[in-house]
């Protein structure tokens, strides 16, 4: 008697998976655009900072 309860309540569990929707999520969605933002400038400045300088016998 006790696994049948235990899979009438596992049953109704499963029945409930996906069924619902996130609430208030856009506090998680903007801090990942700001990091992501972030990490593209500061990647950016990277390849500023270590771009190939030119010499002063090109500019002849």
């Amino acid at each position: 008697m006790t696994t049948l309860t235990t899979l009438g309540v596992l049953a109704q569990a499963a029945g409930q998976v996906g069924s619902g929707r996130i609430q208030g999520g856009w506090g998680y969605v903007w801090s990942c655009y700001g990091i992501t933002v972030v990490a593209l400038v500061l990647y950016s400045l990277s390849l500023w900072l270590r771009r190939p300088q030119a010499s002063q016998d090109a500019k002849e």
